[in-house]
């Protein structure tokens, strides 16, 4: 049995908590509507004519109208205004008949007549508070500021009413500020190819920018996860992502770590969840899924969990709950991977990201710091504006709104930016095809101003193979930032294939290192700190069985210049090395130190020579036996590529490893 439309996990109950906004500014249950008139019919406003006519009509219009009797409320309400048309009180019960009609522009009238004829009685503040209401959502915000400084005075001081007045004062100022200096975007709609559902919603993409994941909803009013992939210049038709994972319940708000192996989605109520809605997850190998996992009680609860972002090697999660213990309705949380394959208990991400009102869609860039996300709670336009904030080392930086016209005074919500920041994929609700909404998916290129706010990231992918055999190898890989030893991403290759994809963003040194059974590690180099724009590479990685006069260059060693001394950032690349020759406790190899041809062989040959002890002595002071370590110089005689520019002598200065 299909999910009903008020328990759809993925596009209406994002905006569950802004209701008012997400349905129609004007729209009301019946209920808050009675009860608002109930309070004014007794003291809203005095009737300035004296009229008795009108007053006995409109004493039967309340009568109608608390009875749930539209029509006759109607009726009399009118015959009121017939016999007295400045009777403020009546043209807000036109007012709210129209919205019971769904007919805003008509109730919109009737609220400014009520202002218009009252505009200082206090009782007048519900009318205004609806006419603000529609202004900030039409992003109107002169009007909604003028109607604001009539508003705020007729409202208690210190009062909630009056701080989220004092609040939508900001958000006009904010607003025609930023309408003043807007950023130059031009969204481009995706092909008739993927957008041929009547919903799409929620994009992901891998690293490579070459799988799109998203959400849709077909026909029978099932949503699936579907999934794309850009090939010879287009997207391919979108297909269900696997049967194990699209059922005949809702699937839907999908995240992808940056090689697109690892799935983590939102399913409700189902007979392994823990309550509302949970997060599942799944992994690929070569082209299968694998049936997917509740992710486990240290992240789902009895509450709701939605809308994921996985890390780019897929072992950091942030999320969605609106659970106890958060700052606000619903906030960002998130968990990590244990090396027991578990889940760690999710924390909240805090202050300043989350706020007393309510987050949504977090998307975490291939950068792995950026946060992308939705919120009411944070300076906007109104309603739901998108923010980014970086993580560093004293924490969450503060969030800053996207600006204009990425947010407007409609909801934005489900941006996702690709790994080099050229471009931002997101849903918009376009038109409407009877009472049915269309959410097409969309891209803008990102705007230079915009990118320089936050690192791009570079991509790696490739094969890990034998060295000799040419055969795919499972390997597990770490990428390293070297200024700070850190481990930023821990990652395996497919299992079927040796198939491997990993980020390294730009503002760095990285060092990515490969280890696989019966191999000696490979060490790689990537100096990404001065680097402004993001690529993406092709690298095939190819192992060395571990076998005699076996060979390799350590990549991560480097010196001052000139000299012998190892500069810090070659401790990581070390102790790489001292853990391998501990784990080979018979391993023997030698030390070979290598330079370009500037300058006086002789000395290169010394240099070298030097270099290649200093090594060498740094494992010996490590506890490795001095008889399993031998050094030796080789200057400027074995030269990997010609010295015939830079780029080729720094390929020669290197520091090498031979199995003996």
């Amino acid at each position: 049995m299909k999910k009903s439309h008020n328990e759809r996990l993925c596009w209406t109950r994002l905006l569950q908590s802004s209701a008012v906004r997400n349905r129609s500014i004007f729209f009301f249950s019946l209920l808050i509507s009675s009860s608002l008139f109930a309070q004014s019919s007794q003291s809203f406003l005095p009737n300035p004519s004296g009229n008795k006519k009108a007053i006995e009509a409109f004493e039967r219009s309340t009568k109608f109208f608390i009875e749930k009797n539209y029509e006759q409320a109607n009726r009399w309400t009118d015959e009121t205004l017939k016999y007295d048309s400045t009777f403020a009180e009546a043209h807000f019960r036109k007012a709210q008949l129209y919205e019971i009609y769904t007919q805003p522009d008509l109730a919109l009238q009737s609220y400014r007549k009520v202002v218009t004829l009252r505009p200082d009685a206090p009782q007048s503040a519900a009318a205004y508070q609806k006419l603000i209401e529609y202004h900030l959502r039409a992003g109107e915000y002169a009007q909604a500021k003028s109607d604001l400084t009539h508003y705020i005075p007729l409202l208690r001081p210190n009062s909630v009413a009056q701080k989220r007045a004092q609040r939508q004062l900001l958000t006009c100022a904010f607003g025609e500020k930023a309408i003043e200096n807007p950023l130059v975007i031009s969204p481009e709609e995706l092909s008739d190819t993927v957008n041929q559902f009547i919903l799409q919603y929620f994009p992901a993409l891998t690293a490579d920018g070459e799988t799109l994941l998203f959400t849709a909803l077909r026909p029978e009013n099932d949503e699936d996860l579907y999934i794309t992939h850009f090939k010879d210049g287009r997207w391919t038709v979108p297909v269900s992502i696997s049967d194990k994972i699209n059922t005949a319940e809702n699937e839907g708000t999908g995240t992808l770590s940056a090689d697109g192996r690892t799935l983590v989605f939102t399913a409700c109520n189902r007979r392994d969840g823990y309550g509302s809605c949970d997060l599942y997850i799944s992994r690929k190998n070569g082209k299968d899924w694998d049936a997917p996992k509740n992710i486990g009680i240290n992240v789902n609860t009895p509450f709701w969990e939605s809308q994921p972002t996985l890390s780019p090697d897929g072992r950091t999660l942030y999320f969605i709950s609106d659970r106890k213990g958060g700052i606000g309705g619903r906030d960002v949380w998130y968990t990590s991977l244990q090396k027991n394959g578990e889940w760690s208990a999710a924390k909240n991400i805090g202050g300043p990201v989350n706020t007393p009102d309510d987050e949504a869609s977090p998307y975490l860039h291939a950068n792995g710091h950026t946060l992308f996300f939705a919120s009411e709670g944070h300076q906007g336009f109104g309603g739901y504006d998108l923010f980014f904030s970086d993580s560093t080392a004293t924490g969450w930086q503060k969030p800053e709104n996207l600006g204009y016209p990425i947010n407007t005074s409609d909801n934005q919500v489900a941006l996702v930016i690709t790994s080099d920041s050229q471009y931002g994929y997101y849903s918009l609700d376009t038109k409407r095809v009877g009472n049915q909404r269309v959410s097409r998916l969309y891209r803008f290129r990102v705007p230079t101003e915009l990118q320089q706010k936050f690192n791009a990231a570079n991509y790696l992918k490739g094969l890990v193979t034998d060295a000799r055999s040419g055969k795919s190898v499972k390997a597990n890989l770490e990428l390293i930032d070297l200024k700070t030893g850190k481990v930023v991403q821990r990652f395996s290759t497919d299992t079927e294939n040796g198939q491997y994809l990993t980020t390294l963003p730009n503002g760095s040194e990285w060092g990515l290192y490969v280890n696989a059974a019966g191999y000696f590690y490979k060490s790689l180099s990537f100096d990404y700190t001065q680097k402004n724009k993001a690529e993406g590479l092709q690298l095939d990685i190819k192992l060395e069985p571990m076998n005699l006069n076996t060979f390799g260059v350590l990549s991560n060693i480097y010196f001052e210049t000139g000299k012998a001394d190892l500069q810090d950032k070659s401790r990581t690349e070390l102790n790489k090395l001292i853990e391998e020759l501990k784990l080979q406790s018979t391993l023997r190899i030698e030390i070979a130190g290598h330079t370009d041809d500037v300058g006086d062989s002789k000395q290169n040959q010394i240099l070298s020579q030097k270099r290649a002890q200093s090594v060498a002595d740094y494992l010996i002071t490590a506890g490795i036996s001095r008889e399993r370590i031998r050094a030796i110089g080789f200057g400027e005689a074995k030269p990997m590529a010609p010295n015939t520019s830079e780029e080729n002598r720094q390929l020669n200065r290197r520091i090498e490893w031979r199995i003996w």
